[in-house]
């Protein structure tokens, strides 16, 4: 791992790890989604995926906070986050949020437009659709059962293509092999919250240019869940873009290369 890749912000009474790498002038702020163990555990293995964005922007890669106890909102998490970036100095930023952290992004950018430059929000939803509420229900059953095996099983099924997991699975179930049960709880505590989310209301307050993006065959927030932001953005005249990766799942964000490579693109426009 490179040095000091991993770094803690301290402010407001909470700790946040995160990973910086890159050398360009301009933050991209990048949001995780739900994460069986934290990413910081593998921060060196982000920087290969992406290296595309090294030259012209600094990523910072956050994990949650540390101590984040049962009733934990998406809305306090985003509150976090603002206390943490503010903390570092980063201002005008791009903003990127996955799956969870999209819910997470867009509570930024309406509550905090003064902070972010550009949105994307990658496989994301602004309220839960059944299918989400049944998927990422199992898992937060699954987790608080301690069910180590079976929530690896359901995390990989449900978020992954059937060509990935096949190929990729044993490496991904090897590992998760030592997940422990304050992993599988603190998980719990972050799944549990994508049931309340609703930032309907919320989108119009957003002034920055906004990317969208989809996967259809996604069984986690499901491809509609996209589209109905992409309506409401549409509806209150913000600036958006929307693309659909077809025949992908929910992780299509690991899985495709052209998906940092679209983010990229949004990004380098005036």
């Amino acid at each position: 791992m490179s040095e000091n890749l991993v770094q803690t912000v301290c402010t407001n009474g909470f700790e946040m790890e995160y990973a910086r790498f890159g050398t360009g002038a301009r933050p991209l702020v990048i949001i995780p989604g739900l994460a069986i163990k934290s990413v910081m555990k593998s921060a060196a293995s982000l920087q290969v995926p992406y290296k595309i964005f090294t030259e012209d922007y600094t990523l910072y890669f956050f994990d949650r906070r540390k101590d984040a106890e049962l009733g934990y909102s998406l809305e306090d998490m985003a509150r976090d986050q603002v206390l943490a970036l503010q903390a570092l100095g980063l201002t005008d930023v791009a903003l990127y949020g996955v799956s969870q952290g999209g819910m997470v992004a867009q509570h930024i950018a309406a509550s905090h437009p003064e902070l972010v430059w550009k949105l994307v929000l990658g496989c994301s939803t602004s309220k839960a659709e059944p299918e989400q509420l049944e998927v990422i229900g199992n898992w937060t059953r699954l987790a608080r059962a301690h069910d180590r095996e079976g929530l690896v099983d359901a995390f990989i099924r449900d978020c992954f293509s059937v060509k990935f997991a096949e190929r990729y699975g044993r490496a991904l179930r090897a590992m998760y092999k030592d997940v422990s049960e304050a992993e599988m709880d603190r998980f719990a505590i972050f799944s549990h919250e994508c049931d309340s989310v609703d930032t309907r209301e919320d989108l119009g307050k957003i002034k920055c240019p906004v990317l969208v993006l989809a996967a259809s065959d996604d069984r986690v927030v499901l491809p509609v869940a996209s589209e109905k932001i992409v309506e409401r953005l549409k509806a209150a005249g913000i600036p958006y873009e929307f693309q659909m990766f077809e025949g992908f799942g929910h992780a299509a964000f690991d899985e495709l290369k052209e998906y940092k490579s679209r983010i990229y693109e949004f990004l380098q426009k005036p």
